[in-house]
């Protein structure tokens, strides 16, 4: 695949220093029919084991595009760790965080109509330590990306705190994630600030602002964090809000297997864009492209 140009120099490659902070686990995904009630027995069919994680989701796409960035992401010993080790190794990534102990795994539920639920058994990627920071100087990036994974319980203050020696021009990509609602408030408070782009769904923007509407959330995010609100949308596409305009980028349409990590190669491309200075319009159009193709295959790592 060809490096995209940065548009300011014509030149390959982007314009700033990228970070992707966050967790790589282990997805076993199945398919169902639909999800059980409770108390009944169903069959499900194994469809494949694989490395996920946002962090790592994200991480894998940049690589793709040939956009160079540095990915943080602790890797244990155990089960999961050592095929979590091993496909890191094989794609050429650093080992950054070294631990002890097991990372995590997610049952990945997906139903024929695309739509996924996660089972997530949680390991060392939730039980960040302030040394782990030891690894980069994260003073030096332009674009952090950060997910509400890695927000919840006492590790979201230790990233918070770590992510005030930013440098203050940086800018903080936040994907909220479906357990935005266990995130402390305060946590959130720190992140909600001015210069942290908000990269989102529907459900995930209406829950963290308690408005009604993507407009009225979007809104409301802008009015904390001064710049540009991305809310993915599905099959509608892509929603944007800055304080000169809001628009719908539409999405082409999708035979949809399954929705595993089309977030996460939106998010991607969308920071792929900001990186090469394209404009907003076309990193959301770039990120709408990508996850449609993401959501015409089954699992999350997109071979482009």
């Amino acid at each position: 695949m060809e490096k995209w140009q940065n548009e300011d120099t014509n030149e390959p490659g982007p314009k700033g220093k990228v970070l992707i902070l966050g967790a790589a686990i282990i997805d076993v995904i199945i398919k169902v029919a639909e999800l059980p009630k409770s108390g009944q027995d169903i069959f499900a069919r194994a469809d494949q084991v694989t490395v996920g994680g946002c962090a790592y989701n994200v991480s894998s796409v940049l690589k793709q595009l040939c956009i160079p960035h540095d990915l943080l992401i602790p890797v244990g010993e155990g089960n999961c760790a050592k095929v979590i080790r091993e496909e890191l190794l094989k794609e050429e990534y650093p080992l950054l965080i070294e631990e002890p102990y097991d990372n995590g795994w997610s049952l990945c539920i997906v139903e024929e109509g695309g739509e996924r639920t996660f089972i997530t058994i949680p390991g060392i990627e939730t039980q960040w330590r302030e040394e782990w920071f030891q690894a980069i100087e994260i003073d030096t990036y332009d674009y952090i990306y950060i997910s509400g994974y890695e927000l919840e319980g006492p590790s979201g203050y230790i990233v918070t705190k770590a992510l005030e020696k930013r440098k203050k021009e940086a800018k903080l990509i936040f994907d909220p994630s479906p357990r935005i609602k266990f995130i402390d408030e305060s946590v959130i408070k720190k992140v909600l600030t001015k210069g942290t782009i908000v990269h989102s769904n529907k459900a995930e923007l209406l829950c963290l602002t308690s408005e009604s509407s993507v407009e009225d959330g979007a809104r409301a995010i802008f009015d904390k964090t001064g710049e540009p609100v991305i809310i993915t949308l599905g099959a509608e596409g892509t929603f944007f809000y800055t304080e000169e305009e809001s628009d719908l980028i539409p999405s082409e349409p999708a035979l949809v297997v399954d929705t595993i990590g089309a977030g996460d190669s939106h998010l991607a491309c969308f920071i792929a864009g900001l990186a090469v200075n394209l404009s907003l319009r076309e990193a959301c159009a770039v990120g709408n492209g990508i996850a449609r193709l993401v959501v015409q295959q089954s699992g999350s790592k997109l071979v482009l």
